[in-house]
């Protein structure tokens, strides 16, 4: 467990930012899949997990890997304001994280994270149908040549073009703790890369 004092603002924050280099790192940590919500169609909102791929502390920018003909995508470049729910049962911490999403798809950024995806990921970017299809019978969408395997790296290549990261600035943080003797609510506003905060009522 994280320690941190639960009334200094700055130690809180950095013990955010620890969190999300753990969630990223360690498959286990529960921030390695948070929620992720956004705006679909009919001004709907729409949430799923998904797992967390990078975290640019610097820039405070959070990272998840999609496939381009995921109805997400479509729904992001109407409207890119997006949000992430992060919770830690042992830590008491709940996250809400508002951010602005950004679409990479076949460029230098889409490249470097490709060339680092493992086969049976990529396997994921070669289903025929795009996600969300609608199919008469429960199916994966993956041809039956791979079923129960992984693709060669030739293979795999043909998935590139479906493989996506999409980027989401980081622009406020609703930091939740829960405890007995008294919770404890911090909103965390960043301007520019530098944080203001305002403590609320929980």
């Amino acid at each position: 467990m994280s320690m941190f004092s639960k009334e200094n603002m700055n130690e809180i924050f950095e013990d955010i930012k620890k969190n999300l280099v753990r969630g990223v790192k360690d498959r286990k940590h529960t921030f390695h899949t948070p929620v992720f919500c956004n705006i679909g169609d009919q001004k709907a909102i729409e949430s799923r997990v998904v797992v967390l791929r990078e975290f640019d502390s610097n820039n405070m920018i959070l990272n998840f890997h999609t496939d381009f003909r995921s109805p997400k995508i479509a729904d992001l470049m109407q409207n890119n304001n997006s949000l992430f729910v992060f919770y830690d049962p042992k830590l008491k911490v709940q996250l809400r994280i508002k951010t602005i999403s950004s679409v990479n798809n076949q460029n230098i950024i889409t490249e470097k994270m490709w060339e680092r995806t493992k086969l049976v990921s990529r396997k994921c970017y070669l289903t025929q149908k795009p996600p969300s299809s609608v199919t008469s019978l429960p199916e994966d969408g993956i041809d039956d040549n791979l079923k129960g395997k992984e693709p060669t790296l030739e293979e795999s290549e043909k998935g590139y073009k479906n493989f996506t990261v999409v980027q989401n600035k980081i622009y406020q943080i609703d930091w939740l703790y829960l405890a007995a003797s008294g919770h404890r609510r911090l909103k965390i506003i960043l301007t520019d890369g530098a944080p203001s905060f305002h403590w609320l009522i929980p």
